[in-house]
């Protein structure tokens, strides 16, 4: 059977090549970058990917002697951003120009997968004079790649900034030269909210974005809002039937100016369970899950806001991030459920980092100094709410980066 298939594909593939190149000629090429990295950290924190996704260090965790545990020197180098891109285009469908874009990288899809190659991108884009349909693995609306922190660590300043991929489609219309309207529906591929991996499949409802783009020469802006809705369990405890769902939505407006050599970006963020942009927050219970079985769910807000300004003097960049981030309580009463959260415990965290960017050619070499700090405290447990009724003195975690990427 095998050698009978291999006959087939001998005879009959030059044949259907011959076919295509005769119609359009189709342009495939190979692109992506290599990237060594080494970092520095003096606090123990919240990572994954062997410290690669960093977001902030743990809360402080005192021994008998009043000495702190998490405060420990660390180390690591890395070169899991590998990543290889194939893009295809020349072919037409529909009156549409199509491309056809496959990345990956070896950052896995967690912790446990390290090391393997995941998808960022895989996708065609069909394209006539002023629409674009995208169907397939992409940035989520709410990263802009017009619009984003250059940090040298990775994650474009996480958990600051969000960072999300999602299977989506994507209806995109120009009105003129500088504004466009897009429109998408999406469901969470890898970059899930926290609690129940399944839970928004099981609502049978996409996440839908709407998003504004205005672009100049100089300036550009934009603003993105959509709502996602989750069935968290379909059965209780008690094993009766449910179907509670909860609604949350996201806003997000940001501005890049450039002015050569300088390039001005800042961004602001609210909205309910960001947690699947790798941001702090989530979702809990309105009654006591103890004492009601089928209990509804309320959201835990989130803001936060960054701002990376940048001086190119070519071949060096001097540039600097700063970001904030702010936890601002649920809606009513709140009670935890373990895995619906991330940093329910932290009020605010922020982060500054210079870094310095060296290029020659396809290659160009990074550091970056990073102080991020998180303020813990502890949640109103007992009234059901979610506030806090004490906080700790920030802890600190310094990071050290250095990397060199080769462009191909």
């Amino acid at each position: 059977m095998r050698k009978l298939l291999l006959l087939v594909i001998v005879l009959f593939l030059p044949g259907i090549l011959l076919s295509q190149e005769t119609e359009e000629k189709i342009n495939v090429t190979l692109s992506g970058y290599v990237r060594y990295e080494m970092f520095f950290d003096t606090y123990e924190s919240a990572d994954t990917r062997d410290g690669e996704v960093y977001l902030y260090p743990l809360r402080e965790n005192l021994d008998i002697n009043n000495n702190d545990i998490n405060q420990n020197f660390q180390m690591n180098m890395l070169g899991l951003q590998a990543r290889p891109k194939i893009m295809a285009t020349g072919a037409k469908a529909f009156g549409a120009k199509i491309t056809g874009v496959i990345e990956g990288d070896f950052l896995g899809v967690s912790q446990a997968d390290s090391r393997s190659l995941r998808l960022r991108h895989g996708y065609l884009n069909m394209k006539w004079d002023n629409v674009d349909l995208l169907l397939g693995h992409s940035w989520h609306p709410m990263f802009v790649p017009e619009c984003f922190p250059a940090t040298v660590s990775m994650g474009a300043g996480v958990p600051f900034h969000v960072l999300n991929r999602a299977p989506q489609a994507r209806y995109t219309v120009k009105l003129g030269n500088s504004i466009s309207l897009m429109g998408a529906m999406l469901i969470h591929g890898y970059h899930k909210s926290t609690g129940p991996g399944d839970a928004q499949r099981n609502s049978g409802l996409p996440d839908t974005q709407f998003q504004f783009k205005f672009k100049t020469d100089n300036v550009f802006s934009s603003f993105t809002a959509g709502y996602k809705f989750l069935t968290p369990r379909l059965v209780t405890n008690g094993g009766v039937k449910t179907n509670e769902t909860i609604g949350s939505f996201n806003i997000a407006a940001n501005t890049k100016l450039s002015f050569d050599p300088v390039t001005i970006k800042f961004e602001g963020i609210y909205g309910q369970n960001l947690t699947n942009f790798i941001m702090i927050g989530g979702y809990g219970a309105t009654d006591d899950p103890t004492i009601v079985d089928d209990y509804s769910y309320t959201n835990i807000n989130t803001m936060s806001f960054w701002s990376d300004i940048a001086l190119n003097f070519d071949p060096i960049e001097v540039a600097i991030f700063a970001g904030y981030s702010s936890n601002l309580g649920a809606s009513g009463d709140y009670y935890s459920l373990t895995g619906y959260t991330r940093g329910e415990n932290i009020q605010s965290i922020f982060r500054v980092s210079p870094r310095v960017i060296i290029k020659s050619s396809k290659v160009d070499f990074g550091m970056e100094y990073m102080v991020t700090g998180a303020q813990y405290g502890d949640i109103d447990v007992a009234n059901a709410e979610y506030s806090f009724t004490d906080t700790d003195t920030p802890t600190i975690n310094s990071r050290m980066i250095f990397s060199a990427r080769y462009k191909f």
